[in-house]
């Protein structure tokens, strides 16, 4: 679990550092900064799943 932490983290890390502090121009600095976000949204969806799913489990033995 906390590799996706980590992997949210360092995606959005990147995103943010060639946002406001380019090492490429044009079209690759733009790709690095999606292929970020995109990395950061992959880990939270993954994140939020485990969640959910703990949570319905977690209600059904409940009920």
């Amino acid at each position: 679990m906390y590799l996706n932490y980590i992997g949210m983290l360092v995606g959005l890390i990147i995103a943010l550092i060639n946002i406001f502090d380019p090492q490429f121009e044009g079209f690759m600095r733009w790709a690095i900064v999606s292929g970020g976000l995109l990395a950061f949204m992959l880990h939270l969806k993954i994140i939020l799943d485990k969640k959910r799913n703990k949570a319905v489990k977690k209600k059904e033995t409940t009920s």
